[in-house]
């Protein structure tokens, strides 16, 4: 099943080149990220990965709780993030951008789809019920 629309969509520059997606409730700290190293780190309930710095222009980024009608051509990273209570949060470090919506109680699976796996201007996030696959 397609869905109609994304669960949350946004056009910004990140300043910094990374976004943060974390449980609502998480104060795990992902300050120890080295970018050179991997293009996303997970701490606790809470991940970062980088994308396209702001002075290369802005950032695309959707989340989806099914398939997109258009989906990336390529797979950045899978995994499984614990969120407790059930809500998640999407921001940038300086919290010019901060979505917060809700998830899924326990364990998200979460697949990041990007257009460019070096330097991401779109990104759709997918998230789905721990065990079950997005459709």
């Amino acid at each position: 099943m397609v869905a109609d629309g994304p669960v949350v969509a946004f056009l910004a520059k990140i300043e910094h080149g990374c976004l943060i997606l974390r449980d609502a409730g998480s104060g795990d700290d992902v300050t120890g990220w080295d970018p050179a190293s991997s293009s996303w780190h997970r701490e606790g309930s809470s991940l970062i990965f980088g994308v396209q710095a702001s002075v290369d222009g802005p950032v695309e980024c959707e989340v989806w709780k099914s398939t997109p009608p258009s989906v990336l051509p390529a797979n950045f990273f899978e995994v499984s993030l614990p969120c407790p209570s059930g809500w998640l949060v999407l921001h940038d470090p300086n919290e010019y951008v901060r979505m917060r919506f809700v998830g899924f109680r326990g364990f998200v699976f979460c697949s990041v789809i990007v257009d460019d796996a070096q330097f991401p201007s779109q990104v759709q996030i997918l998230l789905s019920e721990e065990g079950k696959v997005t459709s």
